[in-house]
């Protein structure tokens, strides 16, 4: 489990839409959220190393049942040899300190929110730094999660499967093909022997650009 300590709460405050610098009342809101978030989540995370096949289907995953379809993954993990299947959640601690905040406040529970997937981001962050430390000799490219560009969300169920994320961490699928935990994150990370472009990110891959309440108001998601 990794140890958090602090939320990046600037980030935070771009979630919610909040421009400038909050006011007192707004900080004080978000260090009163922060504290209980920190208290309530287990920040914890898994991820296995697959080779990779090129097939006329997709890219499979060796020793999994995951086929990645789709030209976006596709040009993302040009020249890799292998990959990373991470999957990082935060817990049901933070579901169910979301929800203790909204029945209270709905404005604590927005920030609360907005709190959670800050603190998310930290994790996946975290999580692949010790993760690449255990690869210092190869190239990796950035996180790549399903549902960006064309790789469909639907592959959430293979990917949790091929991390036995249930079994690890307690992640599962809502019917509607969503993590639960809600806070929780799955990404790939291409792996090279050799220097390697990294290709688009953020924005320019995101399926959100063109209705994106962030871009819409000037700002960004991260």
């Amino acid at each position: 489990m990794i140890s958090l300590s602090h939320i990046d709460k600037a980030q935070a405050f771009r979630y919610m839409g909040h421009h400038g610098i909050p006011d007192a009342q707004m900080q004080t809101l978000a260090d009163t959220c922060e504290q209980k978030l920190l208290s309530a989540v287990q920040p914890r995370y898994t991820y296995k190393v697959c080779p990779l096949t090129d097939t006329p289907d997709g890219i499979l995953c060796e020793g999994t049942a995951l086929l990645l379809t789709g030209q976006d993954i596709r040009d993302h993990l040009r020249g890799c040899d292998r990959v990373i299947l991470l999957c990082a959640t935060l817990s049901a601690g933070a579901d169910t300190a979301i929800r203790i905040a909204g029945a209270q406040d709905v404005l604590a529970g927005m920030m609360t929110d907005a709190l959670a997937s800050a603190l998310t981001e930290q994790l996946c962050d975290a999580a692949e730094g010790e993760i690449l430390s255990r690869f210092p000799e190869d190239y990796p490219t950035w996180r790549f999660s399903p549902g960006y560009g064309d790789l469909p969300l639907e592959l959430q169920g293979d990917f949790l499967a091929a991390c036995a994320a249930e079994k690890r961490l307690g992640v599962t699928l809502s019917p509607g093909g969503l993590c639960i935990p809600t806070k929780t994150v799955t990404a790939l990370i291409g792996l090279s022997k050799q220097p390697i472009s990294k290709g688009k990110r953020g924005c320019a891959i995101c399926n959100r650009k063109a209705d994106c309440p962030y871009r819409a108001k000037g700002v960004h998601c991260s």
